[in-house]
């Protein structure tokens, strides 16, 4: 989810669940909301980097132990001449970072919540990365109340309800029945890949990830034991699900050169966190190169800070380089 998503979201809990605290505890909740992504600094140091560093410390459960440290000091120091009690600060904070997961998780790009024990990213395919209906409906239900605040002050009415408590209660009430639809429509998405052949061989595996806009719009990624397919999925609207429309891509055939390089600790890695990875061969002049990226990546036409591996090989199938890449720099062929 994105920085502007997490901030609101933590805002709009601190104002739904816990209105009546002071302001400190609801700058603390936001920072509490949203300091796990301090880990997209590792873009500054290329993506190798990232890719070990985004969704895994910060985002798992220690991570988020010290993220609630961290925002509890922050409240004492706001609040330093009337200091909240340490035991009172818990639960909205816990609360505010555990929402942060939670989001994350709910997203496709995978989150490592019980790392350092497992590497395992959990993600669900429920929600897209940039939600710009989650963020309407907070923006909504945080600034429409503020607008009808200063209407009724105006006539000299006065407001019963904590400030913005009923609004966001509202926005959290319809974010909830938007993310039950998007379920539903994810399981129907997921139904309608099933039970089909593509190029005249049965799905083995089989996953729909969310489209941006359209909640009925839905991107597939088929493996079957040859190909890898890719197929956008409607849902939700009574349109029937049309296998023949789905652009597959054949697996490379097996030779020792490519064994070698999926033996890489990178490839091992890498192929380990993503799903359905695709490998690429290519012939070079003094070898040979292959290429790793998740298919999930090309069915969501998601190439911003999305990463692959590239591997190497010299004359000898000996390994001669290996690295993370951004996707932009690799080539789906």
């Amino acid at each position: 989810m994105d920085l502007a998503s997490h901030a609101l979201a933590s805002f709009a809990l601190a104002r739904g669940f816990f209105p009546r605290r002071r302001w400190p505890v609801f700058v603390g909740m936001v920072v509490a909301g949203t300091l796990a992504d301090i880990d997209l600094v590792s873009i500054v140091f290329g993506p190798a980097a990232y890719f070990v560093g985004r969704r895994t410390y910060t985002h798992s459960l220690p991570g988020l132990l010290l993220v609630v440290a961290i925002a509890a000091v922050f409240i004492r120091y706001l609040a330093k001449k009337q200091p909240e009690p340490v035991a009172g600060l818990m639960l909205p904070l816990c609360l505010a970072a555990a929402l942060h997961t939670l989001l994350d998780i709910l997203q496709s790009e995978g989150t490592a919540v019980l790392w350092p024990i497992r590497s395992t990213r959990f993600a669900t395919d429920w929600l897209p990365s940039i939600d710009p209906w989650i963020l309407t409906l907070l923006i909504a239900g945080i600034f429409v109340p503020e607008l009808f605040r200063l209407i009724t002050t105006e006539i000299g009415a006065k407001e019963k309800a904590p400030r913005g408590r009923n609004g966001a209660l509202v926005a959290f009430t319809l974010i909830f029945l938007y993310f039950g639809a998007r379920v539903f429509l994810h399981s129907s998405s997921v139904s309608s890949l099933e039970p089909h052949s593509y190029n005249g061989e049965s799905a083995r595996k089989v996953a729909a990830y969310p489209d941006s806009f359209s909640i009925f719009q839905w991107h597939g990624v088929i493996e079957t034991q040859s190909l890898l397919c890719l197929a956008d999925v409607p849902a939700g609207l009574g349109k029937p699900f049309d296998p023949e429309s789905a652009q597959c891509f054949h697996k490379p055939e097996p030779s020792a050169e490519l064994a070698a390089a999926q033996r890489t600790a990178f490839a091992q890695t890498y192929i380990r966190a993503v799903p359905f990875p695709r490998a690429t061969v290519s012939k070079l002049t003094d070898g040979e190169e292959i290429e790793i990226r998740s298919m999930r990546d090309v069915a969501e036409r998601e190439g911003t800070h999305r990463i692959g591996v590239r591997i190497i090989l010299d004359l000898k199938s000996a390994i001669y380089e290996e690295h993370y890449v951004w996707v932009k720099d690799l080539r789906l062929r």
